[in-house]
């Protein structure tokens, strides 16, 4: 039998994947104390963020720096700066007191994506022409990500954190550490058919290209689960989603499902769900669980958040997520946004280090860290606990298309709604 309500509508919000979310796009609107965690953790589990980076050593590291390039979205209308920050803080911790890849601290060399196409293709050049890069680590492109593949053309190997449709998922020499958005097409259809028992689905995005891209590939997936999907645009930056909500038919369907890939459409949502005076369970993937939006609302919304890395609010036996906050409390500065794309940003420093570690980090080469980085296999910080890249000849960079789902109770209580990770690599 279904833990939830058959039968009745349940709203599921889609802002990605992930986690984390199933998304890889965020704005700047979450503010400096927005992920502050007065509990999180602080003692560090060196044993296990040895075993998901590949580190070695202890203590400072103190050989000749190893270049990895990092490339992100941000200063822009969408804009993921909290990737930046928890990549630094995960780098700053090899390299304090694991050091670092095999003795030699990690260095970045940056470029930032605002929001031009073009831009893309800028950030390829540099990565290019940094013959000390051997390894690229792309965050969540909204933009940008076809000049950027072009261009890199797999002559140097690119770990993507967050992965959207297009060329992430197929680009020469790239793997995908997070899938993202795609993650909630493989696994969502199973969700919802067995947990909500779904029969028709609505669904509602904004206007922003790469959101509808997100949207009509979930709506693909659903669809070839044999469900019936709507879906409804409305324009971007909307405040009151109450008419698009109603103009989907949300009095007459199983499931909605609105693409909220911002604090600030999270909280759109919120409102509007809450006026509609609908009393059922709502699904939203990990970037509505954001400390922007509980401080907008009060508290998150009692909904069910989907991810493609764990949910940092919710239990986590594993320990990943403990790590994960005692070294973000310690490196990232006091009220560092912990959510959003913070989680991938962090995850993708730990594997690019268990790469280049794999690599040899005192003699790397593009083609030995290329090789590393096909045969990557995890653990993944935070992520499904294994990874296989080539094995879906249809996405062929992802490592994994898996997604948990977690139910907010209210008051801090959280429930794992899916029974653990759906849809994971056999």
């Amino acid at each position: 039998m279904s833990a939830f309500p058959t039968g009745r509508l349940a709203l599921i919000a889609m802002a990605t994947g992930l986690a984390a979310s199933l998304t890889a796009c965020a704005s700047d609107d979450s503010g400096p104390s927005a992920g502050a965690d007065d509990k999180a953790p602080t003692t560090i589990d060196a044993t296990l963020a040895k075993s998901v980076s590949g580190a070695t050593g202890n203590g400072k590291a103190t050989g000749a720096p190893i270049t990895v390039g990092l490339i992100n979205q941000q200063g822009g209308p969408v804009s993921n700066p909290e990737f930046s920050v928890a990549a630094k803080a995960a780098a700053d911790y090899l390299n304090a007191e694991l050091g670092g890849v095999g003795g030699h601290p990690i260095e970045f060399s940056t470029c930032d994506i605002v929001s031009a196409e073009s831009q893309g293709q800028k950030c390829g050049q540099q990565m290019l022409a940094d013959d000390d890069v051997k390894l690229v680590v792309q965050g969540g492109l909204n933009v940008g990500t076809q000049s950027l593949h072009a261009t890199l053309d797999g002559k140097k190997p690119d770990l993507v954190a967050v992965a959207n449709p297009g060329p992430d998922v197929s680009a020469k020499n790239t793997y995908a550490l997070n899938a993202s958005s795609l993650a909630g097409k493989a696994s969502t259809p199973i969700f919802l058919a067995t947990k909500l028992q779904a029969k028709t689905v609505a669904m509602i995005a904004d206007d922003n290209p790469g959101n509808q891209e997100i949207a009509k590939s979930i709506k693909q997936g659903i669809e070839a689960r044999g469900l019936t999907v709507k879906l409804t645009t409305y324009p971007s930056g909307s405040a009151d989603l109450m008419s698009p909500m109603q103009a989907v038919g949300a009095g007459r369907t199983d499931v909605i499902m609105p693409i909220a890939v911002t604090p600030t459409a999270c909280v759109a949502m919120a409102k509007a769900y809450e006026q509609a005076a609908i009393k059922v369970p709502l699904v939203s993937s990990g970037l509505c669980a954001s400390g922007a939006v509980r401080k907008a609302l009060g508290d998150l919304p009692k909904w069910i958040f989907s991810g493609s890395l764990l949910n940092t609010n919710a239990p986590d036996p594993s320990g990943h997520v403990g790590l994960y906050k005692a070294v973000m409390n310690k490196y990232a500065g006091k009220g560092a946004e912990l959510g959003i794309n913070a989680p991938a940003g962090f995850a993708a420093i730990m594997a690019a280090a268990k790469v280049l570690a794999a690599a040899g980090a005192d003699t790397p080469t593009v083609e030995k860290v290329s090789a590393a980085a096909r045969a990557y296999t995890g653990p993944l910080l935070m992520g499904p606990p294994s990874l296989r890249f080539g094995v879906n000849p249809q996405f062929p960079t992802l490592g994994a298309q898996a997604a948990r789902y977690y139910r907010y109770e209210g008051g801090g209580k959280w429930t794992d709604a899916s029974g653990g990770w759906i849809n994971l690599p056999s």
